[in-house]
């Protein structure tokens, strides 16, 4: 039987309550009841109370542009900008100005565990019983630091997987291991059942392009082999087609996609699509990402993350609404520049920082 997202949330709910973790159950419901479908609290507060929007209860901060990989599909390889690393002080200077922070995605354009500092940050937040989502290519990591990401209860983590085999992976992901990330994805399963834990809840993602796009249905074959009890496979395909990879972009075609959800079905897998191609994308004034605001490396404040891997990081810092390393993020936050940025997006104006969004409608 094809997972339910609800009968797996409600085990996690579960999971949590057995185990008394009750302020992680409360920023959980919060967080859920917020981003709840298009009708959510979220966006009625936008519609009708525009000017009296809540400091953000999500961010995400990346924590290094670091990365010592050269993926074909992955705006970094194409930068010229030197690689900075997030000193833990500069994190907890920006945590703490959130006392009321409900989750956290900590992730970027380079490779988190490069830095020095990373396991200090994510035990940092969890240990306020902050919600934690990572994303990672399990290249920068070993078995000591799986069973640190098990100790302390990390509760989201999305593998980010570019091929099936040996010779697709490591074609797309340019000086990767295979072997290597496929070793870590089983040992971080097996301390999941040995220690009889729910976290972190393990999802997928397959970035699809020419090069991998043949490996969709081996992929969740794989997946399925891993006995990961995973929450959910994500295919995405190249959210921004930028010069140096857009010939690689290719769409899941129909047809592809009914064959992916037999077998998906077959083998008990949910999967998803983040489908930033579609032609009939939402109007900018549904947007409510902008209550989750990114923040670089190197302290700049963008409205959200859907305008990165496009290739043009000096123009998100040159539009960027702030930088938390020379003004309090509430300054930033209640600023002329980014008061007018909301306004254009409520009344359904583009603001520039959202030129050629993913997701939204920008022409």
């Amino acid at each position: 039987m094809l997972k339910s997202s609800l009968l797996f949330k409600i085990r996690y709910v579960l999971w949590l309550f057995s185990r008394r973790k009750f302020k992680l159950l409360y920023n959980y419901f919060w967080m859920y009841f917020w981003e709840w479908s298009e009708f959510s609290s979220k966006l009625f507060l936008i519609r009708f109370f525009p000017w009296g929007v809540p400091y953000p209860p999500s961010i995400e901060i990346e924590p290094t542009t670091a990365c010592n990989l050269k993926c074909t599909i992955c705006e970094h390889t194409y930068w010229d900008e030197k690689a900075r690393n997030m000193s833990f002080e500069e994190f907890k200077s920006i945590v703490d100005q959130f006392p009321k922070l409900r989750w956290i995605g900590l992730t970027g354009i380079g490779s988190s565990f490069l830095n020095k500092d990373f396991l200090k940050m994510v035990s940092y937040v969890k240990d306020k019983s902050i919600l934690v989502e990572l994303i990672d290519t399990f290249n920068h990591i070993d078995e000591k630091t799986l069973e640190q990401i098990i100790d302390m209860e990390v509760d989201f983590y999305y593998i980010s997987i570019y091929g099936t085999t040996k010779e697709t992976y490591e074609k797309v992901c340019v000086g990767s291991n295979f072997d290597k990330v496929m070793n870590n994805i089983k040992y971080l399963i097996k301390l999941k059942q040995d220690r009889k834990t729910r976290l972190p809840i393990l999802n997928f993602h397959y970035i699809v392009n020419k090069q991998n796009a043949h490996e969709v249905i081996p992929f969740l074959e794989q997946v399925h082999s891993l006995n990961a009890k995973e929450f959910q496979v994500l295919f995405t395909p190249l959210l921004h087609p930028f010069d140096e990879a857009k010939d690689m972009s290719i769409d899941i075609p129909s047809e592809k996609r009914v064959e992916i959800q037999n077998r998906a079905k077959e083998l008990g897998i949910r999967v998803i699509y983040n489908d930033c191609a579609r032609l009939d994308k939402p109007l900018i004034k549904d947007c409510t990402a902008w209550l989750e605001p990114f923040i670089f490396a190197t302290g700049h404040v963008v409205p959200c993350c859907a305008g990165n891997e496009a290739n043009r990081r000096g123009f998100q810092k040159e539009t960027a609404l702030g930088n938390v390393f020379e003004k309090s993020f509430q300054e930033i936050w209640n600023s002329d520049r980014y008061t007018k940025f909301r306004k254009m997006v409520h009344e359904g104006k583009v603001p520039v920082q959202c030129s050629g969004c993913s997701v939204y409608k920008t022409n």
